[in-house]
């Protein structure tokens, strides 16, 4: 932005992960860009659902929605029971969520935009919250210098969640504690009504203030200090990151007075109120470990656990990563109140990336009894159903079950998390080297199902296949086949001995010499897989046989190649349904001069019959398509899915559009007349509000038994996923 904004506006404009527009029409009069329309008759009546979130409803501005961030890597409970959450980032702004008897309360302030972020830590006390966060420069007056970065403490009031100023303060509003500039996160607070202590873990202190005056009182050397807490008896105690120590701190002197070293990776602390100190173990056991006689001059002794041994990956072969009460998966905050209620957060994003999804907030009584859940699963996702039950519904990491005669947004029920990173550490879903990982798209080939991923950089990242073996793994997608886009140099990894990991003689490459960048990749029926080049036409991996494992077998040297299509000059996005031999095809025609902005479908799109044996073009479409419109935003298509004769279009899109008639969310096209046959926007069920389309295969569609139609759509804003129940009028 050339010049500062209001600080109310800052979520509706910071770019937030790809270049973004909203939608218009373009008045161009040749065959190569539609122009602007009045509203076709609408052949087409739907409701909007979601899945994913515990609430799905938006609004129009950060703060004013309810839905549950998508992560929380710190987390602190006030003895009434209020829950406040840290994260590094939430699409619509609530970093900094609040939560209390499973209802969203609000958020605190302005976490988000203008160079803010979270962070991973977060403290309480009777008048303050306080929470970790990242101040970026470049935003003049009350902001770090150009090229800084302050890791900071901000203090809010806990009365109306508004920064709480105080002299010597910095930031716009002179609430913000820095703690190190340049230097790194800060990875763990705790705070009394008299004292604040921080963790700055790069510097390897912990800094100690007056939790008033925010003033300096002490600080004391520790190795990578991390999460914080205060017991009852006058000793701080901190997670020592990479000892994976949990140490006793003296709070006069800061000397060590005890430790704990049975935790494998201790990832949370609390004192709750027996004095007892519960430590969330992230490793393999996943659960709660509980220690006691905190006052002593030795080392703490065990009290039990709380939670099952093992979490989501505990229990026979066949439950592995079925979601069950007392089961958690990657534990990131813990808490107690005054009635000694448990509050668990866990997010396995902890374990690769915060992005990543699948975020839990449970609150326990102290016998285990269940007293509510939150849920904010899903980000740069897209879910797909399963072929042989239709009621069975996955996403890249997750699990569903749907009920479709219950109300919008109670549909889904979550059953399962299909990642196993004890087992599988180099799964691509969790390898950082891929960024946002994306979607799922369900196969059933010869009875087996087959899971393929990809990535919001498909051009790059290309798709990854994951098999299923219920009788070892339970509901876990196992890593079984990897093709990487052109910034790997066309690399595949077939698993020739069913342990689901890379070893290099299983690695090759598959593209023969030639350049295979495109954004087309798509997993057809019999799992095959189809590349649709940019240049060089489209290329078919046939899928050969399965092994002894039963991991799919592709043929790497007998490629199917097939010319571009004289319809087009670039391809940029194809299914292929073998059932019916058909082909779809979007791209841009060749005498369309006006490409734009990454990774869009195209201005066209063609439907081929007989595509196997003799291609016959049975349908055309030209997509509205158009960088320049007659105001303030362009129409830009993103995303597409077919289903028989009818075309779905999905546009990169700004949730506060105000003319969704004009500007819809997503078209649908009938492939025998060229037409748009509906626009489809988020409805009431959702506040008409909805995030940007940010991945290449943003859609997803399936037509169930009875007819309707299901269209799922990427929604990252409000951490959840769109679904859309359709009916056409033929």
């Amino acid at each position: 932005m050339s010049r500062p904004i209001p600080e109310w506006q800052y979520a509706a404009i910071v770019p937030v992960i790809a270049v973004l527009v909203i939608i218009a029409h373009s008045v161009i009069s040749n065959n190569d860009t539609i122009t602007a329309e009045s509203n076709p008759s609408q052949r087409l009546t739907y409701t909007t659902s979601w899945i994913g979130n515990t609430y799905g409803p938006g609004g129009e501005l950060p703060g004013k929605g309810k839905h549950v961030q998508l992560s929380i890597l710190g987390m602190a409970v006030s003895p009434d029971g209020t829950v406040y959450a840290n994260a590094p980032w939430d699409e619509a702004g609530r970093e900094g969520g609040v939560y209390k008897n499973g209802d969203v309360l609000g958020q605190l302030d302005a976490t988000h935009g203008w160079g803010r972020s979270g962070g991973t830590a977060i403290a309480v006390n009777d008048n303050y919250i306080y929470m970790a966060m990242t101040q970026k420069g470049r935003y003049g007056v009350g902001y770090p210098n150009s090229d800084d970065k302050w890791y900071c403490v901000r203090r809010y009031n806990r009365s109306n969640y508004k920064g709480a100023k105080f002299k010597g303060g910095n930031g716009y509003d002179k609430s913000m504690l820095i703690i190190n500039t340049n230097q790194g996160l800060i990875r763990g607070i705790a705070a009394d009504n008299s004292r604040l202590y921080v963790s700055d873990t790069p510097n390897n202190k912990i800094k100690v203030y007056d939790a008033q005056t925010m003033k300096p009182v002490k600080k004391w050397s520790v190795n990578q200090p991390g999460k914080l807490a205060l017991d009852k008896t006058g000793s701080l105690w901190v997670i020592q990151n990479k000892t994976n120590k949990i140490l006793k701190l003296n709070i006069e002197t800061g000397k060590v007075q005890g430790k704990i070293e049975s935790v494998r990776i201790p990832t949370a602390i609390v004192v709750d109120n027996q004095n007892r100190l519960l430590v969330g173990d992230g490793g393999p056991d996943n659960q709660i470990k509980i220690f006691k006689n905190l006052d002593s001059s030795g080392n703490p002794t065990p009290d039990g656990t709380f939670g099952v041994k093992g979490g989501i990956y505990s229990g026979s072969p066949q439950e592995i990563g079925k979601i069950r009460p007392l089961h958690f998966n990657s534990i990131t905050g813990i808490g107690v109140d005054q009635d000694n209620n448990i509050y668990v957060a866990s997010d396995p994003s902890r374990i690769y990336a915060w992005q990543a999804g699948g975020l839990t907030v449970d609150s326990y009584k102290l016998d285990g009894t269940l007293n509510w859940k939150l849920q904010g699963l899903l980000f740069i996702d897209i879910p797909d159903i399963d072929p042989a039950d239709e009621t069975v519904v996955h996403t890249k990491n997750q699990q569903f079950k749907l009920d479709y005669s219950k109300s919008s947004g109670q549909e889904w029920t979550h059953v399962a998390h299909t990642v196993n990173p004890f087992k599988y550490p180099n799964d691509k879903r969790i390898n950082k080297t891929i960024k946002h990982n994306a979607g799922a798209m369900i196969r059933r080939v010869k009875g087996r199902k087959l899971m393929f991923t990809n990535s919001m950089y498909t051009e790059s990242a290309g798709i990854h296949v994951y098999r299923f073996n219920p009788d070892t793994d339970g509901e876990v997608a196992i890593p079984t086949a990897s093709f990487w886009g052109s910034q790997l140099d066309y690399r595949y990894w077939q698993d020739k001995n069913g342990n689901g990991q890379e070893e290099q003689a299983e690695k090759g490459e598959y593209n023969q010499g030639q350049n295979y960048r495109g954004w087309g990749f798509w997993p057809d029926d019999d799992g095959n897989i189809w590349i649709g080049t940019s240049r060089n036409g489209i290329k078919k991996l046939s899928l050969k046989r399965f092994d002894a494992y039963g991991s799919p077998i592709y043929d790497i040297n007998n490629q199917q190649s097939f010319e571009m299509p004289k319809e087009f000059q670039i391809i940029q996005r194809l299914e292929y349904h073998p059932k019916t031999d058909t082909m779809y095809i979007a791209g841009y025609s060749p005498t369309f001069d006006k490409r734009g902005d990454w990774g869009l479908i195209g201005n066209r799109a063609v439907k081929y019959i007989n595509w196997s044996k003799a291609p016959q073009k049975a349908g055309e479409v030209v997509i509205a398509y158009n960088q320049k419109s007659e105001g303030v935003r362009p129409d830009l298509p993103k995303s597409m899915a077919v289903s028989g004769d009818y075309l779905f279009v999905g546009y990169v899109d700004n949730s506060f559009e105000k003319d969704p008639n004009r500007y819809p969310k997503v078209r649908v096209y009938d492939f025998r007349t060229g037409q748009e046959i509906g626009k489809i926007n988020p409805g009431p069920e959702v506040k008409s509000t909805t995030g940007w389309l940010d991945v290449p295969m943003a859609l997803r569609v399936v037509r169930r038994k009875n007819g309707e139609y299901l269209l799922f759509a990427e929604e990252d804003f409000y951490a959840k996923a769109l679904m859309y129940r359709i009916k056409i009028d033929p």
